[in-house]
């Protein structure tokens, strides 16, 4: 084994063995510590325009989970007769469901769960703008203002994160586009912190599978561009296409900073979502999901192309057609159907200590 590799391991297994992490603290939020609480945020509002806030489980360690929760995407009638929240989410919202995150990514008692230890901030979905919208007055009334919600929730977090040593920005589905997309603005704001992306189940595919026309409409029910870091330039085609170029403008923006992507190779969800698009926004008015093998060669591109020269962006694949991972106990997920291959928790793991055999699992 050479220095490097044990290096490594000595590393993993600390990390394994102690409520500290990266050392420091959690924040200063005044909650009760392993204990969800819901806490209102000034200023944040929902698609209908009432006032939310956001959850907080103070952990032991010097690492900071923000995580941001899933639900569709309202861009047409048909996307928003289904989207998470849309008559809002409040204390009331927050008593009922927050019990649902006490599994996998915030599970306490798994000792295989690298981020057990971690404090937990729930920033929840009422705005249908996969996080990112900068329209008050979009579609139906609707008020698409999860951009700004997430700097109002940054601005409540960071004031009383002095003592956190490390920062997962995450989130699930909607949740994950939201988490690459507020990518920039988070690494900005909390500095010197290093500042992880783990994107689940949100993949930008290239532009020949994610189809500019349909990235076009997100662009304009949700001013999204509002949302796209000034530099990347290349994110902001005249055809409405480029998202996808997100990735590799942030990979090098933060070359010190480690992003990875959790996907399906033949995810439904995310398929029916881009359906609307496929091949074209004519042909894919209806919503006809993907094609699996059209998914599947968009995910293969990103994986083995588009990301292939950035080391410190990976992507961990998984042969399904199932949705989110981080729900699960991260040591039962793996790449095959037979259970095979490098599970979620060590992936994750080396992910976050740096381990210089972290790379993309495929099935």
């Amino acid at each position: 084994m050479t220095t490097t590799r044990l290096l490594g391991l000595l590393l993993l297994i600390a990390a394994c063995g102690t409520d500290e992490g990266p050392g420091g603290g959690p924040p200063t939020l005044g909650t009760t510590p392993k204990q969800w609480d819901y806490v209102p945020v000034p200023g944040s509002k929902c698609m209908n325009g009432t006032d939310t806030g956001i959850g907080v489980n103070l952990g032991t360690s010097g690492d900071l989970v923000i995580y941001m929760e899933g639900g569709g995407a309202c861009f047409n009638s048909s996307t928003c007769n289904s989207v998470a929240h849309p008559s809002g989410w409040n204390a009331s919202n927050f008593a009922s469901e927050i019990g649902l995150y006490n599994v996998g990514l915030f599970d306490r008692i798994d000792d295989k769960n690298p981020l057990k230890d971690a404090t937990f901030i729930f920033i929840p979905y009422c705005t249908g703008d996969v996080h990112s919208g900068s329209n008050p007055n979009g579609m139906g009334g609707r008020a698409f203002v999860g951009y700004a919600n997430v700097g109002h929730d940054l601005d409540l977090i960071i004031a009383q994160s002095a003592d956190v040593k490390r920062v997962v920005l995450t989130g699930s589905s909607a949740g994950g586009f939201g988490a690459l997309i507020n990518y920039d603005r988070t690494a900005t704001a909390f500095g010197d912190t290093p500042v992880f992306l783990l994107d689940d189940s949100g993949p930008p595919l290239g532009d020949q599978y994610l189809a500019p026309c349909l990235q076009q409409k997100f662009r304009e029910a949700w001013n999204l561009d509002a949302a796209i870091p000034a530099g990347c330039t290349a994110c902001k085609q005249a055809n409405g296409g480029g998202l996808a170029n997100a990735l590799g403008f942030l990979a090098d923006k933060y070359p010190d900073r480690r992003f990875g992507l959790i996907t399906a190779n033949r995810d439904g969800v995310i398929r029916s979502f881009y359906g609307y698009g496929y091949p074209d926004c004519v042909a894919g008015a209806s919503g006809t999901p993907m094609p699996e093998s059209a998914f599947s060669a968009g995910i293969t591109q990103l994986r083995d192309e588009t990301l292939a020269s950035h080391d410190n962006f990976r992507v961990y694949t998984k042969d399904s057609g199932e949705h989110v991972w981080l729900l699960f106990p991260p040591d039962t997920v793996s790449p095959r159907k037979d259970g095979s291959g490098k599970h979620l928790a060590t992936w994750i793991n080396e992910m976050l200590d740096g381990d210089s055999g972290w790379a993309s699992v495929s099935p």
